[in-house]
């Protein structure tokens, strides 16, 4: 089966407050949505691609030019895919962003057509229930305050962003955490690679060890992160380092590691996000599937491939729906005790409002 119609849709939305990436700041969330449509105009599966300035090396002008010249072109069948085997027709030039969009479009095309869920052999029941951790940036005031709710809302995983430039205000946060909720939340730090070992060191040894989970990404270097660990006993995350640093994840010893960090637009495909993942979880260090501030059709696609990898799916970065502003589907998902429901949410985000996206391109296959 192949889709006969192609749509391409852009977005806009404003942040509900500036988001920081990688040391700028961001007020808007722009990206694009692809529709696949079968002939018949019954059935239609849409994907996301979005690359995030500061995080994506493609722009969202470079991702659309490609999408318009490749896609009239590329094989697009679908009928047969699997989350381990989407994107086996799609040429490998692709931009990560790209490729996860094409590939989220083709399996929600086959859910909607079929009446299923994108799966993969060997995937587990999906878990309803899905928890979340919740994101936590700006003054100790605001830090405090979010928590404070999010808490009395369910939520019991916090990642905190922390930045070298100013490790005062960052232990000034945690210690203020750590007093505020002690052990009855876990606390996650990311620090996007801005540490030097040496200060990376001095600043997480001020902070008492069982106050944080892990530290995504302490220090520039990732090939030092088994000496972080040596030094102060806290476990690290890879994040960024999963594409920066090729090899990274089987060139260092991962009983320093307390998580990796997945972000499917970024990696590139699902196939290698869930080969990680499940290597991951092989060794029962949490695989984190996170977003990159996506809108609700990426992030229901996400949780519900973070609902079929674990057991016991560890919290998950896609509590970032928050942060914008407004959302383009029409239902709304729905958060239980700081939890998603995955099904829910997955269902949710087939159906994009698309009277609040603007068409860019539309072609007949």
């Amino acid at each position: 089966m192949k889709p006969g119609i192609v749509s391409i849709y852009r977005y806009s939305i404003p942040f509900v407050r500036p988001v920081p990436v990688r040391g700028s700041s961001l007020n808007t969330r722009d990206g694009l949505i692809i529709g696949l449509q079968t002939q018949n105009g019954k059935y239609t599966g849409f994907g996301e691609i979005a690359p995030l300035p500061g995080l994506h090396e493609e722009t969202l002008s470079e991702a659309l030019e490609q999408c318009a010249s490749l896609l009239p072109a590329i094989d697009l069948s679908f009928g047969d895919l699997s989350l381990d085997n989407a994107g086996k027709t799609l040429p490998d030039n692709l931009f990560p962003s790209v490729r996860t969009g094409i590939e989220m479009s083709l399996l929600n095309l086959q859910s909607v057509a079929r009446e299923t869920f994108p799966s993969f052999s060997g995937a587990l029941h999906a878990k309803e229930k899905l928890p979340l951790n919740a994101l936590l940036f700006g003054n100790t005031e605001s830090v405090l305050a979010i928590a404070t709710d999010h808490f009395q809302k369910g939520y019991r995983t916090f990642k905190l962003k922390v930045q070298a430039r100013n490790p005062g205000l960052a232990v000034e946060q945690v210690l203020a955490l750590h007093c505020a909720f002690g052990n009855d939340i876990s606390l996650r730090l990311d620090s996007n690679r801005s540490f030097s070992l040496e200060n990376a060191c001095t600043f997480f040894n001020r902070i008492p060890a069982n106050s944080i989970e892990y530290i995504e990404e302490p220090v520039a270097n990732p090939y030092l992160i088994p000496e972080f660990f040596n030094r102060t006993g806290i476990h690290s995350a890879l994040d960024e380092s999963l594409w920066m640093t090729p090899g990274i994840w089987s060139d260092i010893p991962h009983d320093c590691l307390g998580g990796i960090v997945l972000k499917p637009s970024r990696i590139g495909s699902f196939s290698d996000t869930l080969r990680l993942a499940l290597q991951a979880e092989e060794e029962k260090i949490p695989a984190i599937i996170s977003s990159a501030y996506e809108t609700g059709i990426g992030l229901g696609f996400y949780a519900r491939l973070a609902s079929i990898i674990s057991a016991e799916p560890t919290p998950c970065g896609l509590d970032t729906f928050r942060q914008l502003s407004h959302d383009i589907l029409f239902g709304s998902f729905h958060v239980e005790e700081g939890c998603l429901l995955s099904e829910n949410t997955y269902r949710s985000s087939l159906n994009p409002d698309l009277s609040m996206l603007e068409l860019v391109e539309r072609w007949t296959l």
